[in-house]
């Protein structure tokens, strides 16, 4: 059977402030035309569908949308996961309707029997043609009844239960059957592929990922049991293989979701796949809507970097991270104040990089204040002109400080009722 894995859409997301909806309407066409190129029987989408958890109603309309925009084509199963991201119990709640519509959705696991988490896949006349063992973003909670007692790790123990127990499940409706079962996960793996074979994951930023999955760590490829025909994963957000296994996968995400990622391609991966056989996958390039660059260095060679930026105009809109080694009593925004005017790019993200430049000899003790004299608001206006990299409050910076105040203070008084 012929199926296209993606994950992490992560719709609704507005990276440092930039609208992207109109990015991942322009993708969800695209994976449309891809679909009926491909002639995909089925479409799986490894979680992490919305950025947070209370999605904007534009974002929900662009899911439904593309949802329904697929009844007509080729593609006759779809199989949906919650992720890390995700509200399982947001997703979850319209799944009576599109269970009618053939569209296999989990949310979450919560105590559904693994029973639940299995579904045929069928063609346009009928025919089963596969099995989903649908798992999405397991928490710790979860977990905790597939464990044994004599559990050493508790991730590698618990998830090998669960994924034995749904792979049991899905081979008794499969039935003998000559079809493939397909799986899925929203986790992190050990042994990426690119990544060295001790690899343990520590360095979540390497991976493409902006958080780490509760305190679990990483899961091994053993967990998966070897009858699954093909696992697609969700959640680190490049391409790769899960450690050289060509049935254990990562599609990545289609979009760059921070400059970490810029540099990289972005994919869908397109499985051709059988029964008790290699799968045959080849990676799709996706359309990017926005060109990201990170400039960085001393603010000299940040300087030089944008003048040639401002020489040769993007094709695409273009989205600039600075990231300059503090320099003190010096504003980068006034030294880049020249480059930066009609400049045919937007710097969106100002990173200070302080360690690069400050020594010992920077600090006195004339230059220390005792914390006690300052107060916590005073501490926070402090903070954000640390980070920023200036040392003397303009009128942009005043009117930034004003903005997160009342979030600040928001936060406190959170803190302080949860303390209370």
């Amino acid at each position: 059977m012929k199926l296209i894995h993606t994950a992490d859409w992560h719709l609704g997301n507005s990276m440092h402030d930039i609208d992207r909806l109109e990015e991942s309407k322009q993708f969800l066409d695209w994976l449309k035309e891809q679909i009926v190129d491909f002639g995909a029987e089925c479409l799986v989408v490894a979680g992490d569908i919305f950025d947070t958890t209370n999605p904007s109603v534009e974002a929900r309309r662009l899911y439904f949308r593309f949802l329904a925009s697929l009844l007509d084509t080729c593609c006759k199963n779809i199989v949906l996961v919650g992720g890390n991201h995700d509200s399982g119990a947001l997703l979850d709640a319209p799944r009576d309707l599109l269970d009618a519509l053939n569209i296999q959705m989990v949310g979450s696991l919560g105590e559904r029997p693994v029973e639940e988490l299995i579904k045929e896949l069928t063609d346009a006349n009928g025919n089963v043609v596969g099995i989903s063992a649908a798992v999405p973003y397991v928490r710790e909670m979860e977990l905790r009844r597939f464990k044994t007692e004599d559990a050493m790790d508790f991730a590698s123990n618990t998830f090998k239960g669960l994924y034995h127990a749904v792979y049991e499940a899905a081979d008794k409706v499969r039935n003998g059957r000559n079809v493939p079962i397909i799986a899925t996960g929203h986790l992190y793996a050990a042994q990426l592929e690119g990544r060295p074979d001790n690899d343990n994951g520590s360095d979540a930023k390497e991976h493409g990922m902006r958080d780490i999955v509760g305190n679990l760590g990483t899961v091994p490829v053993a967990v998966f049991p070897e009858g699954f025909d093909y696992v697609a994963l969700g959640h680190i957000h490049y391409t790769t293989m899960v450690a050289k296994n060509p049935k254990v996968r990562y599609s990545g995400s289609p979009f760059v979701l921070g400059f970490d990622e810029a540099e990289r391609d972005h994919h869908i991966l397109l499985v051709d796949l059988a029964k008790d056989a290699t799968p045959v996958v080849e990676k799709i390039v996706t359309p990017q809507y926005y060109a990201f660059k990170r400039v960085s260095g001393s603010i000299d060679a940040v300087k030089d970097q944008l003048k040639q930026l401002a020489k040769a105009p993007s094709e695409k809109p273009l989205k600039v991270e600075v990231v300059y080694d503090y320099m003190p009593g010096v504003s980068v925004h006034e030294a880049l104040s020249s480059v930066l005017e009609k400049a045919p790019f937007e710097v969106v993200s100002w990173k200070v990089n302080r360690a690069a430049s400050l020594s010992a000899e920077d600090f006195s003790d004339d230059a220390l204040e005792s914390i006690e004299v300052l107060d916590d608001e005073e501490i926070f206006r402090r903070l954000m002109m640390s980070k920023l990299g200036i040392t003397e409050a303009n009128d942009e910076f005043n009117k930034d400080y004003e903005k997160y105040l009342s979030l600040y203070r928001l936060v406190v008084e959170e803190v302080n009722s949860e303390e209370a």
